[in-house]
């Protein structure tokens, strides 16, 4: 974790670094930049179309968890202040979504356990083509750096780097899988196994939802970059490149040692439980819009 906030304030304090050297020799050639040179107040919107993905480190039953990236939707409104003709400063209220397919190719545990005559036996339970749709929607708070390159009267390049505090909304799953149960008692040494009625199904399609357990708050970096085009003297419209990553673990479960996938016939606990970290990230194509006061 703290390689990756050195690794990005390096980056950061490099990218703003040549963006006053890129800016010093625009203004030293004489470039008429008089629309876009202006300090003060503005206010902009953005949405964010692109694709997410959250990862779901750790082993589940000896097997590595996959994730794939999926459609997502972010945008926010913002207001900010230049304090010259290069720096300035934003924050605002956005929406951000996360979503990702968490895959699973086999699954084995044995679990001990009391049937309803209080007999104790083991409960083996296997399961293939597991599948779950993790969704995360946030309510953020982002505060942004904010630096711009004009290139000439009207256009200009600009990027935001900064830091996002998010309030989770929406935190579901729905999972999938094909499961078999068997009941082995080892004092009398018999397995029950394709006896649905009494709780031991064999190659049962099982699906199930419900919430995830994920922290109150999650910060995450962000980092958006494009050009910039001014319209009108106050108007700009942008197009740009968006991304977005948490900092730290988002996951509240605990005890991922302990995790059990299923313990019952049609009943399958979210896959996050049973991981170490879980994180989410997210790319997309910003378009964005602003007016500039005076």
């Amino acid at each position: 974790m703290e390689k990756m906030k050195t690794k990005y304030l390096s980056h950061l304090f490099l990218s703003i670094f040549l963006i006053i050297i890129s800016s010093n020799e625009i203004y030293a050639q004489g470039t008429n930049i008089n629309r876009i040179e202006k300090s003060g107040f503005f206010v902009g919107l953005s949405i964010i179309p692109g694709q997410s993905q959250i990862v779901n480190d750790g082993i589940v039953s000896g097997n590595k968890l996959t994730s794939v990236k999926m459609g997502a939707f972010s945008g926010s409104v913002e207001t900010g202040y230049f304090f010259s003709k290069l720096i300035g400063i934003s924050s605002g209220i956005g929406f951000t979504s996360y979503k990702s397919q968490i895959n699973l190719g086999t699954y084995q545990n044995t679990l001990s356990t009391i049937d309803s005559e209080n007999e104790t036996y083991d409960l083996r339970i296997s399961g293939t083509g597991i599948s779950e749709t993790q969704n995360l929607s946030t309510i953020s708070i982002p505060v942004c750096l904010n630096f711009n390159i004009p290139l000439n009267d009207k256009i200009g390049i600009f990027l935001q780097p900064g830091l996002s505090l998010s309030i989770p909304l929406g935190k579901n799953y729905k999972s999938s899988g094909t499961f078999t149960y068997k009941g082995y008692y080892l004092i009398d040494n018999v397995l029950l196994e394709n006896l649905p009625d009494f709780g031991f199904p064999s190659n049962l399609n099982t699906s199930a939802e419900g919430k995830l357990e994920i922290k109150s708050l999650v910060f995450s970096i962000i980092s958006l970059v494009g050009l910039e085009y001014r319209i009108q003297e106050k108007i700009g419209v942008s197009l740009g490149a968006s991304y977005n990553k948490t900092l730290s673990n988002i996951s509240k479960y605990s005890s991922p040692e302990k995790f059990q996938l299923s313990s019952d016939a049609n009943q399958i606990n979210s896959l996050m439980g049973g991981s170490t970290k879980a994180s989410a990230s997210s790319v997309g194509l910003r378009i964005g819009l602003r007016y500039y006061l005076k």
